[in-house]
């Protein structure tokens, strides 16, 4: 009896236990805004069991374990949580017309629907890193989109490519905001805090409809704008403290005299009586401790969207500032923005965009090809064993033009400025505060507008105007001061000078568009005409002597007067004009069938004012089709029989399309200038006669220039599993350059003509393949999401000037030989020079290389102060001589692949980002060591050449000796040069925490977070200069060089986002 009624009472506990009821509450919260929405309803999956959220988002209810809740809200994408127990759980809600929504040319598609390549980036994306611009966000986040920037001074504009090199000639993205089309530098004017999407169409067939101007590619721009509802305020900012990515290991005095004695010894020269006693030396001066001291950046937007049914707004307000690394180097940025839209009938609706901004800043020389004309390599150069002072305490950022005295740096403090004692590499600090652009300042006004009118008479039909412009003003004055370093590095009169710029472009488009259903059939019929003209004009002066000189002594040669002599003292000024115009129809035809088959055609034809008559239109089509498979019955019924219900979408796409290019062709090229100089011409038949100034030919018209064609073809599958969780894409296309603009050197080329007349004889493809997978849990109190993306592309000139064996040659670097060629069926800029076979080992090795030459006399293969320790090089053809026919492809600059990686979770309030980017395969030529390897000219070297140099006690070492022969060791381009610029950098890593609403809304503050974010603050790579993320160092043709560049810095971001 005991035992029975023991077994009752505990399967009726464990009945209990099973069927036990938890409390489940929390707030259903908008994903993007992270407001709460008010009246979404939760359901306990098969019952009548059911809640909604209060006004707040907030909700509470009851479910058994291993039961389902089941979120929905109308516009929102439905969610489902399997009940494990108690708790509070935040459910992150995405609006359902958002996600499944692209920008395309002129309108918008179902992301679903879409057959061209085209990928989004949110502005949740946008705001995990503090960057200036749009373009800067793109890094890493979208597959087949590069994005670097090699000069990491402030304000510098980034580089975009999209899926590799358009054109031996480069091929710009075309950046459309709000549908208004803007040139690269424009678009830096729009705050990232201001960005709704970012959309990048990649292949042809889905930038065809923008034709000409979209050559490398389309990135389409959606700014906010206001919502219906009650007024609401954002206010984002964050304070940065910068630093060098990378501090150079150079010697220290007492290293930098041991090297220099050593040196010495090897070539028989007395050691310098400064270095006698090394020890006594000491550390010295670190010269990057002071060039690089560390910057600031700092950001502030303000914005208040809200608005009715009948009119909605979004205004907002940014500033920007950013302090180099290197003193005196900065950029500003003042910006205001404001798109409005009306609703003035059920028929007709108005907005506008406006921007205006003004930004600046001042910059620095970088790209110098020696140390005693760029002031970052002679931060690594600069003889440790000098010890600097500063004339003046402090250097203002707004200098009087004109100072009373007319001077900047007193002759009593020569000693301690002057040029190296033992080398020509001038004080690079010296040199930072007295360049001519450090007197002075360039601002740049912008006014960015642009303007709609929609009708839609009918449900299905819609007409629409829009019409923007763009209108940039930029004024600059400089001062150079008078100065006295020494008797050879001096200013004995100041002068002035200003730059003005001014350039108005604008834009003007209409469509048509009609949608219509008929059974399972779906049209989308777009027409239009498009109108761009843009302009622009610029003015200058220069003026040498204002009234002062050294001492204040004023000779009289330098009077401006109309009876005095002028030799050092003018006055010079400048204006030119340039402008191009666009006249373009298109159209394009959307066709669905049962959302099972799609089709997608454009035509676009172009006119430019770039070309001549014959030439001046263009045909750019494109066309592209899609199939989705998961809606098929057959698959639907292979999925069940073979249990894979885990696909949820499973889409084929593929297209081609054409677009064109006319940048290279430039704005009066098919047509020849000429240009009024001061070039002696003689006129007479013996030569004898006055020779006087006049024009001359540029370059030879040709009437025939045509538009550079690429074309692309693209093919795709799209894959989601576990109801799209889980996403993945993936592409490959080939892209092919026809009709490549090069100048002919074999045309018409004499004496008195600038240049070769540009033709159209170049072509060159690129291979590739773009793939993205993502996968997010966004439900329950824990949620994250996790995407990569990888990308391969390669090049290879197919032709140049119908010339198998014609090269371009790229990359002479002071002493340095050339060291890239771009050759038929090879890529673009390919690193090329001697191969290092080892070190010679002692005077006999080289001795023993000889061969005959033209004459039969018996020469040295090497010169004759190459010895022991020096470089050897590959002999490629055997033949004794080592001169260009034994040099070949030693590198190259492109990656085998590229990879963007991002990780986002969130508990309860706190959240983390990751964003890593993984740069693998390409190669990277090290100018830096032609200084840094060698006493060049006395100036500083790496601390490694101490030890792994080559010495006669260490035969082993793979670097040439110290104090070698540097003609043959650093005047060569050899791949002692080449190093494996692969890289992993964490861009950004922030942690953040959202204080609890029951607290902020005290404060009366909707949603109040806090964070703090490293960006670019760890990078793994064995390159051993100072950043390895580099892009084009002098255009297409020279990529991947490193000349001691001004590097994009790391930040320590603090920062706080609050909705009111």
């Amino acid at each position: 009896m005991l035992k029975n009624i023991l077994l009752s009472i505990y399967v009726l506990l464990s009945i209990n236990l099973i069927s036990q009821s938890n409390k489940i509450s929390g707030t259903i919260k908008d994903d993007a805004s992270g407001l709460g929405i008010p009246f979404a309803t939760i359901q306990v999956k098969n019952t009548d069991k059911g809640t909604t959220s209060d006004i707040d988002g907030k909700f509470s209810i009851e479910a058994e374990t291993n039961q389902v809740l089941v979120i929905k809200m109308v516009g929102y994408v439905g969610k489902e949580m399997l009940v494990e127990g108690s708790g509070n759980f935040d459910f992150n809600m995405k609006n359902e017309t958002l996600k499944e929504m692209v920008v395309v040319g002129y309108g918008s598609q179902e992301s679903e629907d879409v057959t061209g390549s085209i990928v989004q980036v949110d502005s949740k994306q946008i705001m995990q890193t503090a960057v200036a611009g749009a373009a800067d966000a793109l890094q890493g986040r979208a597959a087949g989109v590069e994005v670097v920037n090699s000069n990491g001074s402030p304000g510098s504009n980034t580089e975009v490519r999209i899926r590799g090199l358009g054109s031996i000639n480069g091929s710009p993205v075309l950046y459309v905001v709000d549908g208004m089309p803007l040139d690269g530098a424009a678009v830096n004017a729009i705050a990232p805090q201001d960005i709704a999407t970012i959309d990048v169409l990649k292949d042809a067939s889905a930038a065809a409809i923008y034709g000409a101007r979209a050559a490398g590619g389309v990135i389409l721009i959606t700014t906010k704008r206001g919502q219906n509802g009650k007024p609401k305020v954002t206010f984002d900012s964050y304070y940065g403290v910068q630093s060098l990515i990378k501090k150079m290991d150079m010697m220290n005095a007492r290293e930098n005299a041991i090297g220099f004695n050593y040196a010495d010894s090897i070539r028989g020269e007395t050691p310098d009586a400064d270095f006698l006693y090394p020890d006594s030396l000491g550390s010295g001066t670190d010269w990057q401790d002071l060039l690089f001291p560390g910057g600031a950046i700092y950001n502030a937007h303000l914005s208040i969207s809200g608005g009715s049914e009948k009119a909605t707004y979004s205004i907002s307000l940014d500033y920007f500032d950013e302090k180099g690394v290197v003193p005196s180097t900065f950029y500003k940025r003042y910006s205001f923005r404001n798109n409005l839209d009306f609703q003035l009938s059920d028929k007709i609706k108005v907005g506008t965009s406006m921007s205006l901004v003004r930004d600046g800043g001042k910059g620095t020389s970088f790209n110098g090809d020696r140390p005693e004309n760029s002031i970052l390599l002679a931060a690594m150069s600069m003889d440790p064993t000098i010890t600097p002072t500063t004339p003046y305490t402090t250097f203002p950022d707004t200098l009087t033009l004109v100072p009373e005295d007319h001077e900047f740096y007193s002759a009593t403090d020569s000693l301690a400025w002057m040029n190296t004692p033992r080398g020509n590499t001038g004080n690079p600090l010296a040199a930072l505060y007295r360049n001519g652009t450090q007197y002075g300042m360039t601002w740049t006004d912008k006014l960015l507008t642009n303007n709609y009118l929609e009708y839609k008479p009918f449900e299905w039909l819609t007409l629409k105007t829009i019409i923007g412009c763009d209108y940039s003003v930029q004024n600059g004055w400089y001062y150079n001061p008078v100065f006295y370093i020494d008797a050879t590095d001096k200013n004995d009169i100041d002068g002035l000078g200003n730059n003005y710029n001014k350039w108005f472009s604008w834009n003007w488009e209409n469509t048509i568009q009609i949608d219509k259903s008929f059974g399972n059939h779906t049209i989308n019929l777009l027409g239009g005409t498009s109108a761009y003209d843009w302009d622009n004009r610029n003015y200058g002066m220069s003026k040498t002597y204002l009234g002062g000189s050294v001492n204040n002594e004023v000779p009289t040669n330098m009077l401006l007067s109309n009876t005095g002599t002028i030799n050092t003292a003018y006055n010079e000024s400048y204006n030119g004009f340039s402008y191009r115009r666009y006249a373009s129809v298109f159209g394009r035809l959307n066709y669905e069938y049962n959302d099972l088959y799609f089709l997608t055609a454009t035509l676009r034809r172009d006119g430019s004012s770039r070309f001549g008559s014959s030439e001046k239109f263009g045909v750019f089509p494109g066309f592209s089709a899609g199939w989705k498979i998961h809606n098929e019955s057959f698959f639907k019924n292979f999925k069940e029989n073979n249990g894979l219900d885990c696909i949820s979408f499973l889409k084929l796409r593929g297209g081609y399309g054409e677009i064109g290019n006319s940048e290279p062709a430039g704005d009066f090229a098919y047509n020849g200038t000429t240009s009024i100089n001061s070039s002696a011409v003689i006129f007479g038949p013996d030569g004898t006669q006055t020779q006087i100034s006049g024009s001359t030919v540029d370059y030879v018209p040709n009437p025939y220039l045509r538009w550079e064609t690429i074309g692309m073809t693209n093919i795709a599958l799209d894959a989601g599993f576990f109801n799209n969780k889980l996403w993945i894409t993936a592409e490959y296309y080939v892209k092919t350059t026809t009709d490549m603009i090069m100048g002919n050197p074999n045309i018409l080329s004499a004496w008195g003509v600038g240049g070769a007349a540009n033709t159209n004889i170049g072509s060159m493809e690129n291979r590739g393949f773009d793939f993205s997978l993502s996968y997010q849990k966004m439900e329950g109190e824990f949620n994250y999401s996790i995407s990569a993306n990888i990308s391969r592309v390669s090049n290879k000139i197919v032709k140049l000037l119908g010339d198998e064996n014609y090269a371009i040659q790229g990359g002479g670097f002071h002493a340095l030989e050339y060291y890239t060629r771009t050759i038929v069926g090879s890529q673009v800029g390919d690193f090329w020079g001697y191969q290092v076979e080892g070190i010679f080992q002692s005077q006999d090795e080289v001795d023993a290389l000889t061969y005959t030459d033209d004459n039969g006399l018996t020469q040295q293969s090497y010169g004759p102060t190459v010895g022991a320790g020096d470089y050897r090089f590959v002999d490629q053809n055997n033949d004794g001589e080592i001169n260009e026919d034994d040099k070949v492809k030693i590198g190259s600059p492109y990656p085998d692949f590229t990879m963007g990686l991002t990780s986002n979770f969130s508990y309860k309030g706190f959240d983390l980002n990751l964003f890593m980017y993984w740069n693998y395969g390409n190669d990277i030529f090290n100018t830096v060591k032609v200084f840094t390897e060698t006493p060049y000219e006395q100036t500083n070297m790496s601390s490694y050449m101490l030890t792994d140099a080559w010495r006669p006690d260490n035969t082993g070492a793979t670097i040439a000796q110290l104090g070698g022969d540097r003609q043959n060791n650093y005047a060569k381009a050899s791949d002692a040069f080449i190093e494996d610029g692969s890289f992993l950098r964490f861009k950004n890593i922030s942690l953040g925490y959202t204080i609890p609403e029951s607290l902020s809304r005290k404060a009366n503050i909707e949603k109040l977070r806090i964070y703090v974010a490293l960006q670019n603050y760890f990078t793994i790579s064995k390159y051993s200069g100072r950043d390895p993320e580099l892009g084009s160092t002098w255009g297409v043709f020279v990529q991947k060089a490193d000349l001691g560049n001004y590097t994009i810095p790391k930040t320590l971001n603090f920062g706080i986002n609050a909705t009111f």
